[in-house]
Order: C-alpha cells, then structure tokens, then sequence
C-alpha cells in the first residue's frame, strides 16, 4: 500500500509536470472522501500522508458542544465522549484506523487526483502568462466561430482572440499562423482563458520593438501612440542620442521596417514623427509637412487653436474625423482647427473674455474698462507695470489709480497662493481633471466641494458663482469633462 502511493505520486508527477505536494494532497483528500462514504457523509475526516514513507494516518473531527445543544452526533461531541481525544480549539480529533486502499472507489480517487492535476496545471499557465501581458506570441488557428478565433499556443493549450479583438476585414483559415498581443488573463469556470488582441495598441509597439533594434536596446523611445485598428496608427517616438534620427531607424531603408508592421496588422497605415513635451509644437510634428500659421494653447480648457489654410481643413481633421481623434488620444489635448477668419474671430472673442473678466476682478466701471481695452492692458501684470502716468490717463486721480494698483496687487498675491494651493482631502480624479486650475479648485476646497461627482452635478451659473476666475465657457467645458465617466 505505501509503495502503491509513492509510485502514484511520482508517475503523475514526472508524466504532468506537477509538484509532488499537489498529488499527495490529492491522494490524501480521494482517500479522506473514501473514508467519508464508509462512515458518513458529513462526516469531518482529514488523512495525512507521511511524503517520505507513504504511510497514512486517519482522524475524525468533532466540535465540541455542551449536552444541551447536542444536535448531531455526527459531527458533534460532548464533553462526557472525549476522554480519548485530542482537544484543541473546541474540536476533538481522534485518530481512526485506515480503511483498506482496494475498497477505495477507484475512480472517485481517479476523478479528484485528475481535478487537483488541472487545478495545478492551470496555475502554472496563469503565473507563466500573467509575466507576458502585452508581449506579442504566435499561435495556430485551431477554430474559427461567430464570437472568436481559437488559436493553439503551446501544445494542448489555447488562446482566444474575442471577435472584438479582430483588426476590420481580417480574414482567417485554418492552420493560419497568426500573432497577438496578451491582452489579459480572465478566470471562467473552466479554468483561467488567456485572451490575445489584434487590436490592442500595445501590438504595434511590441512589433515595432521586434523589427527595430534601436527600440529594444532603449535607444528609441516610443512615447505615445493612438490608433484606428486597421485604418491608421499614429507612433511618437523620440531619442537622447543626437547621432539618431528616431522617425528615420523606425521607417528604415525604403521603409522597409515600417512596411513589415504594417503589413502585419493588415497594411495599417502608420505614422511616425518626433514626440515633444510642448502640447504645441507636438501638434507641429505631428502634422508636417501641413503648414500652421499660428496656434493658441489654452490651458484652461486644455484646447489647442490652429489657424491653417482653409484648403488644409479637411485633411487634418480626416475622414470622419479619424485624424483628429486620433490626435486628441495622443496628445490628450482637444483641438480646434480654424481658417484665417475663423482664427481671428477666435482671438477677438478671446481677448474680450479676458478683458471682460479683468474688468471684473478689479471692479472697473464700463468707461474704465473701455479705456483698458483701448490701451491693451489685458492682464493685472501689464496693469501693474503700466506706471501711474498710464494709469491716471485711465482712471482720472491719483487716489483711484492706488485703489486699482493695490487691488491687481492683492489678486496677483492670491493668484501666487492658489498656484501653491494643495487640500489632501480632495478627491484625486477632481484634482487631476483635465483644464481645471488651482484657484478652481481653491474655490471648491472652500465650498466643500471636494469629489469629482459633486462638481459633476454643479451648472455652470453655480461654478461662475463660487469663482470668479472663470469664464462661462471655461465653466461648461470643466464640468462637461466631469460629466465625461457618466456616458462611458
């Protein structure tokens, strides 16, 4: 008997791959539900296998209960029945004898060894793939129906790529090989399910760090890329080394390596051009050769204005807008692409904004801020620095001229202190929220407004209130951004 079990566990172990220790808690849980069977069901049977002889030992478990809230002697005990048992904890153990190992249900046995087997085989194959998630493997198509592509990856295992997952226009038959990126590791009933993407924009990058070495030695750097799986890919990448021409090593001789990528993810056109940290001059880069006249970064709403030829319009908006979301998703600022006139009116109603919220700041009467208008003080900075001589043409006398310096001078000091400002009780999503400032969040810290989901619910008059820093478009374009995760 203790021979037979030694043999088991090691012909299961050497023939699966599997731990020694996962086969004997196998044996040790087929013979324990055997034992079960005999005695009762319910019964609280644990065996131990010695690892180095084979010998196995038995015990029976009760808890302990007093007389009067005996129920089940099956699994419950008094104290009058334990004066042979091991007590501890409140469970009474005793050891019991063995049952014979040929009366075990063989495949009772069978089916719980085969279970644990699996259960074990399973785990290797998650923490094997979880270490691989976003790396590009090859597989073999084993199966193709409605909702997805059944690939084998290893010999007796399978991936799948969801139907979702799938570049447009793809086509696959049988035997095809085809490669993916690890998208993701999902736990079903049968065991975890390795999930592979054609689409994921990770396959692009690891695709790119294959075919160019400068990539995978850290010589290149991709920085940012958005994509239309099947249509269009858009790759920043940039480099330390001055000797390096980064679009250069990416397109290769005759463009020979990004054609390899591309014609690996069904001729996706790709384009690639040199990443910078300034949102304006990587809207540059991005779109060359196409000309930009002039271009408007507003922080507040973080929206770029591009003035560009009117011709030039379309192009860079692109077929249903795919150029321009695509550039949205990669730069992460919003766009607005606009003709000489267009651009103009633009800056106008700009400039009367800014004009029209200082004048508000510093409590200025309708001729006075005429007058600013006409002088082009459109900042408290230039306000400031005008000199009194300037100012007094503006605003008449001397003592009204210290009233407006000294209120710019306090607004400028508050401005200073809301840059600096930091409440750790604010939700991080609201301080992180896309165009949203710090004399915003000043504002909100001292309304008590202090999640994403409360400003969300806010209307634009009861931002404009709480603030007076703040625009109506300012105000509507920030809480659209909160109001964002709600249609998602």
């Amino acid at each position: 008997m203790n021979k037979q079990i030694l043999e088991v566990v090691d012909s299961v172990s050497m023939e699966k791959g599997v731990n020694k220790e996962i086969i004997f808690e196998a044996l040790e849980e087929a013979i324990s539900s055997a034992t079960k069977k005999i005695i009762a069901d319910e019964a609280n049977i644990n065996v131990v296998i010695d690892r180095s002889t084979g010998e196995y030992s038995t015990f029976r478990n009760w808890t302990l209960v007093k007389d009067e809230d005996l129920v089940d002697q099956i699994f419950e005990i008094t104290e009058e029945g334990i004066e042979d048992h091991h007590l501890e904890d409140g469970i009474a153990t005793k050891q019991i004898e063995n049952i014979d190992f040929g009366r075990i249900s063989a495949q009772a046995a069978k089916q719980v060894i085969i279970q644990k087997v699996r259960e074990a085989e399973r785990s290797k194959i998650t923490k094997k793939y979880e270490n691989l998630i976003g790396q590009v493997i090859t597989g073999q198509v084993k199966r193709i129906n409605r909702d997805f592509l059944l690939l084998e990856i290893e010999e007796d295992l399978n991936a799948q790529i969801p139907r979702d997952q799938i570049i447009p226009g793809e086509i696959f038959k049988l035997n095809d090989k085809v490669r993916a990126v690890i998208k993701e590791i999902i736990t079903t009933p049968r065991g975890p399910q390795i999930i592979l993407s054609r689409t994921d924009e990770r396959l692009v990058v690891e695709l790119f760090t294959q075919e160019v070495p400068e990539i995978s030695e850290g010589t290149i750097e991709i920085k940012a890329i958005a994509r239309d799986p099947g249509y269009r890919s858009k790759i920043a990448v940039k480099t330390y080394d001055g000797r390096i021409d980064p679009v250069g090593a990416c397109v290769g001789m005759r463009g020979s390596r990004v054609q390899a990528v591309s014609n690996e993810i069904g001729n996706e056109r790709i384009d690639i051009f040199i990443h910078s940290d300034n949102p304006a001059e990587f809207v540059v880069n991005c779109l060359a050769p196409i000309k930009i006249f002039s271009i408007l970064v507003d922080e507040r709403t973080s929206t770029l204005v591009l003035e560009v030829e009117e011709d030039n319009q379309a192009q860079i908006i692109g077929k249903n807008g795919q150029n321009l979301r695509l550039m949205t998703q990669m730069i992460g600022w919003s766009f607005q692409i606009l003709n000489k006139e267009q651009f103009k009116e633009y800056q106008d109603s700009s400039l009367v904004e800014k004009y029209e919220q200082l004048a508000n700041r510093l409590e200025l009467t309708s001729q006075e801020k005429e007058l600013i208008i006409a002088s082009e003080m459109e900042t408290l900075e230039k306000v400031v620095d005008a000199g009194n001589d300037n100012l007094e043409k503006i605003f008449k006398t001397t003592k009204r001229v210290s009233e407006v310096i000294e209120k710019a001078n306090e607004l400028l000091l508050q401005d200073a202190f809301n840059d600096d400002f930091n409440d750790p009780t604010m939700e991080k999503d609201l301080v992180d929220l896309r165009g949203i400032t710090n004399d915003v969040l000043s504002a909100l810290s001292q309304n008590n407004i202090k999640k994403l989901e409360e400003f969300a619910e806010m209307s634009v008059p009861e931002l404009m209130d709480i603030s007076d820093k703040i625009t109506e478009k300012e105000a509507s374009a920030l809480i659209m951004e909160a109001r964002k995760p709600w249609f998602n």
